[in-house]
């Protein structure tokens, strides 16, 4: 079921130089450890990057990263953080939604952000076996403490909690007036 990583997005046909982008910021840059980046075969611009570290704590390094150089990512659109796998079904979704559970208080506020790619489960059917088991805290879909990413590839379902926002380099953008990075 855990399964730490990256889902990458790339646009069709670039996802190899997307994978290689982004295996050598974390083997080289940020020094993670039993990397594999490959293009997923059966849905063109995405690759999935496995690796040993926490991915909620690499993205965070990531996004360090591009603020000293904005320019690093060539082919990378978006990524986002993968804590665990499993095959796609609700019973499966239900029993991940109750670890978010645990780790969201009371008084935090989340959301789900999914993204459904060759599944017959309805979109409406994944949100609600998720967000049926999360008691804790309250939905906001604006500025939320916590974001559940849901990622559903066919056969497989790819799942995370994050307190940060799924990190998009097209949205990337330099504050003009004090020089910092909005995401």
């Amino acid at each position: 079921m855990e399964y730490p990583g990256l889902l990458i997005s790339s646009a069709r046909t670039l996802e190899r130089s997307a994978s290689s982008e982004v295996y050598y910021l974390l083997s080289e840059i940020l020094g993670c450890s039993d990397i594999d980046v490959k293009p997923v075969r059966e849905i063109p611009g995405l690759s999935i990057a496995t690796f040993s570290d926490d991915p909620i704590l690499i993205l965070e390094k990531i996004r360090t990263e591009i603020e000293q150089d904005q320019s690093f990512f060539q082919y990378t659109l978006k990524i986002i953080p993968i804590q665990y796998r499993t095959s796609t079904s609700l019973d499966n979704l239900s029993q991940i939604a109750l670890i978010f559970n645990d780790i969201i208080d009371n008084d935090k506020t989340w959301r789900i952000n999914l993204r459904r790619r060759h599944s017959q489960l309805s979109r409406e059917e994944i949100i609600g076996a998720v967000a049926e088991k999360i008691t804790k805290g309250k939905v906001m879909l604006e500025n939320s403490d916590y974001y559940i990413y849901i990622e559903t590839l066919g056969k497989w379902t790819y799942l995370s909690i994050s307190n940060q926002p799924e990190f998009s380099i097209s949205k990337l953008k330099i504050d003009e007036n004090n020089d910092t990075f909005t995401f």
